[in-house]
């Protein structure tokens, strides 16, 4: 019910006449009643009931209907307000009125706030002392038309780091004298900017565009103004910016905002030459046995490091890749005799690896400690090294090392430790798939002497040397640690497998398609250099096929300081942390246009429940694989390019360990136009979870018999559908259970926001 209020004192309420006594009209009239809205500054509606006198006399009371449903604060002038019955007012004189016949009342009412709907037929009855009706009838209300300010904002080249004309349209909510109109710009742009019809000015991030002449504007009118030169920041996204319109005191004519969608594409790369094969040396075979008649052959758990075996002892080699007919220098600091044998990696009888040679009783010395500094352009490089330790054994790639991923352990009876190798097939065969090991991100993290790209010497290298042991994963990197379980997987299913590392796809990147039809990457592919980004986007636009089993990926940006690919730069002074990222160069440069997902942040592992796409064929929906989210993850980021078609074919939620928020993980898949398919698996796990042996500092840093199971499904799916059917994984998709157990290390992954 409407409160009875006091109406204030104001303005004489018979408009048709100001004294209380009215000359004769004419002897009889229509009430004519009418009713007019207007809106209020507080946002609130005013009606005006009109109507003419009909019958002379003094007045006792007007009695006015109101939409049902209507609200508010209600007053009037000259007399007072109160309430008949719900949607029923009557307004009471506060001193004697007379009118006369053809006199017009005039009633406002203030303070409405009206339902949605209308019009409305509303009723008008003025009473006089004696009981008279002075004047009756019904009008119609019809609600104002308002408007929504309906900000829309183009631009007619919206791509980030391009010149634009940006065209800011809205529509007038209020009439009035326009003087100026505030216009948003997006982050960062810049450009000597211009308009029509008026003066443009910019100051903190706004343009203000004020008409050579001030302009009556009326409500429902529709504002453009054009802006034109605007250079876009490399950096876009989906943005709201706003835009409202004044005049010359300030008054509000329209405000509002709108959005804007400046997404820029993949990145164009250089073209990467399509070499040749260079001519097999003498001695090595033109074709290698297949991955099943390799793991025929008798395997050894002799290659495992037991913990208890952790030392000073640690070993590098010149080399991260070779092929038949190379020669690898090994360096060892031990002081002692060792033994120098290398392994292949594989399953072999789920052994794990198989020995391919030996040399004992190598003699050693204790090396000098590495060294670090270095600078570059003034800035401190801080690079670790130890290329100054004398060679202790040079070692021939022969015709008994099969291509495939190599740990060569050192040791002297007392500790151990691994130098990694891959060995390249260079006879020009082309195999169902190529699986990457990214030594690049091993050498980042790596601590040995000191210093990694994240932490030592305040703080971190700028430019980081294999020319060094690793201090992760007992030698071996991240090998051990996230990419064992892929190649244990692969040749356990007798797939045609055939391997390479981060410097190859840099050196030999245009024989990719040569080389393979798929090509997996591994749990933390993260540093990449122009010439790997390049060769793996070139691949795909020749149908290679690309599963990332893996986060993170191809983040940061690194420059190979020459052609030995022996160290790399990576630019950690123009601007910090950020310089360090591809996205550094624009959102064209980010991982999502190029592989499907965004990475974003670290953390220690969140369940995955299982749901019904084809990448969980073969495994119930609900199930549970506790940790499986984890490591660094990767999302769908809507302020960045998607790819036709990109599909979103899983997804979990982690914690992330900086923030402690959650944070979607998506699985995506797109097809290019080349017909290739890729897939972003957005987490380290595939390849731990296959061994049941992930880092240490996880959650699950030993995944159950089911877990293990569920994601060598998984793969298997994806292996499939990645190369098109090219690929067919043993219809027993039983996961081969490893025979050894390599002790748990710690592997960092806690130092990214």
């Amino acid at each position: 019910m409407i409160r009875r209020l006091i109406a204030s004192a104001g303005v004489v309420l018979l408009l048709s006449a100001m004294m209380t006594t009215f000359a004769a009209g004419p002897a009889s009239a229509a009430a004519n009643v009418t009713i007019t809205p207007s809106v209020a500054s507080n946002g609130t509606t005013t009606l005006v009931y009109r109507a003419t006198v009909t019958r002379a006399g003094t007045v006792r009371d007007i009695v006015m209907s109101i939409p049902s449903g209507s609200t508010g604060r209600i007053t009037s002038v000259n007399g007072t307000v109160s309430t008949v019955s719900p949607g029923v007012l009557r307004w009471r004189p506060s001193k004697t009125v007379a009118v006369g016949v053809g006199a017009r009342f005039a009633i406002p009412l203030y303070g409405l706030r009206l339902p949605n709907g209308g019009p409305w037929t509303l009723s008008f009855k003025a009473t006089g002392t004696t009981g008279a009706i002075l004047s009756s009838g019904t009008g119609t209300l019809t609600p104002l038309r308002t408007y929504s300010a309906g900000v829309a904002i183009t631009a007619s080249n919206p791509i980030p780091a391009q010149t634009t004309t940006l065209n800011y349209s809205a529509t007038v909510t209020r009439a009035g004298v326009l003087a100026a109109v505030r216009m948003q710009l997006p982050a960062g742009a810049r450009g000597a900017v211009t308009s029509v019809n008026g003066t443009l000015t910019t100051s903190s991030g706004y343009a203000t565009w004020t008409p050579r002449a001030a302009i009556s504007v009326a409500a429902g009118a529709r504002l453009r103004i054009p802006i034109y030169g605007v250079v876009l920041s490399k950096y876009g996204g989906i943005l709201t910016l706003a835009m409202s319109a004044r005049t010359s005191t300030g008054t509000l004519l329209s405000s509002g905002s709108g959005t804007l969608a400046l997404i820029a594409p993949p990145a164009a790369m250089p073209p990467v030459p399509v070499a040749g094969f260079a001519p097999v040396p003498a001695g090595c075979p033109t074709a290698w046995p297949s991955t099943t008649a390799e793991n025929a052959k008798p395997g050894t758990g002799g290659w495992v490091i037991p913990t208890s075996m952790n030392g000073t002892l640690a070993a590098y080699l010149t080399e991260v890749s070779a092929t038949c007919g190379d020669t690898v220098d090994l360096k060892v600091t031990s002081g002692n005799p060792v033994s120098v044998v290398a392994y292949r990696m594989g399953y072999y009888q789920g052994l794990g690896a198989r020995e391919i040679w030996r040399q004992n009783g190598v003699q050693t010395v204790v090396q000098p400690a590495p060294v670090t500094g270095g600078t570059a352009n003034g800035n401190p490089l801080r690079m670790t090294s130890a290329a100054h330790w004398a060679k202790t054994l040079s070692i021939l790639v022969d015709s008994a090392w099969v291509p495939g991923t190599y740990l060569i352990k050192i040791s002297d009876g007392t500790s151990a430790s691994y130098a990694p190798l891959t060995v390249r097939d260079d006879t020009g065969t082309k195999h169902d798939l190529l699986i990457q090991q990214a030594n690049a991100t091993w050498e980042a993290y790596n601590k040995y002497g000191g210093v990694s790209f994240y932490s030592g010497v305040t703080t971190g290298s700028g430019r980081l040397t294999y020319n060094r042991p690793y201090a992760e994963g007992q030698g071996s990197g991240q090998y051990l640690p996230l990419e064992q379980g892929l190649v244990f997987w692969a040749e356990s299913k007798g797939l045609d497998v055939t391997y390479w590392t981060n410097n190859d796809l840099d050196e030999f990147g245009g024989q990719l398609p040569n080389r393979a039809g798929t090509i997996f990457l591994p749990g933390h592919d993260e540093y990449f250099s122009m010439g790997m980004r390049a060769a793996l986007s070139q691949a795909i636009n020749r149908g290679v096929n690309v599963a990332n089993l893996g986060a993170n990926t191809a983040y940061r940006l690194i420059r190979f300081t020459d052609g030995s690919r022996r160290a790399w730069d990576i630019d950690r002074y123009t601007d910090g942390y950020n310089s360090t990222l591809w996205r550094y160069l624009g959102d064209a440069y980010a991982s999502q246009p190029y592989l499907g997902a965004e990475y974003i942040c670290g953390l220690p592992g969140n369940t995955l429940i299982t749901g019904t796409s084809w990448v969980f064929n073969g495994i119930a929906p609900g199930t549970s694989l506790p940790g499986f989210v984890a490591g660094e993850i990767d999302r769908v980021d809507s302020n960045l390019y998607r790819r036709p078609g990109l599909t979103i074919v899983a997804s979990g939620t982690g914690i992330c360990r900086t923030s402690g928020q959650a944070r979607p993980m998506h699985t995506t898949t797109f097809t290019a136009a080349s017909g290739a398919r890729v897939l972003n698996g957005s987490t380290f796990a595939y390849g731990c979870f296959l061994v049941s042996r992930c880092p240490s500092n996880w959650t699950v840093p030993s995944p159950s018999a089911q877990s293990r199971q569920a994601v060598g499904t998984m793969v298997a799916n994806i292996t499939e559908w990645v190369s098109r059917g090219a690929i067919q994984v043993p219809s027993d998709t039983a996961i081969a259970a490893v025979r050894v157990a390599v002790p748990k290390h710690h592997l960092e992954t806690s130092n990214q926001p």
